[in-house]
């Protein structure tokens, strides 16, 4: 008679937190920063503004400008805190990409214009036969 309380007990047992305490509290935030990244165009220029949000600790972020898929320029800006950083690329005809690494982890991508894409109704030969 005594083991189907003992029995009971075990199997009720599963149905409840069975981790302490009960209330594991909020969550750590990310380590990376929180930012709001935009690219403009000015003239002969693109000027990019990224404003931070919130930053655990001052790094380089690393900004990479390509056109098309060649690499034109980079820069690094120092992130000392929440603020608006900007820094401005040179801007000619075509597709331009900006990338935002932080660490060597891509953070951001902004894109400016439209990409050269194949036209669809161009039949090419893929080889296929």
């Amino acid at each position: 008679m005594r083991v189907w309380p003992l029995l009971l007990l075990v199997l009720l047992s599963g149905c409840r937190y069975t981790f302490l305490p009960l209330d594991p509290g909020r969550p750590l935030p990310p380590d990376r920063p929180f930012v709001v990244a935009r690219l403009l165009p000015s003239g002969g220029e693109a000027r990019a503004e990224v404003r931070v949000e919130r930053l655990s600790r001052p790094g380089h972020l690393h900004l990479k400008w390509f056109r098309e898929e060649g690499l034109v320029a980079e820069k690094a800006l120092f992130l000392e805190g929440p603020g608006t950083y900007t820094a401005s690329f040179p801007l000619a005809e075509g597709y331009h990409r900006l990338v935002g690494l932080w660490e060597g982890a891509p953070l951001f991508q902004l894109d400016l214009g439209t990409p050269a894409l194949p036209d669809p109704d161009q039949v090419e030969d893929q080889g296929h036969r």
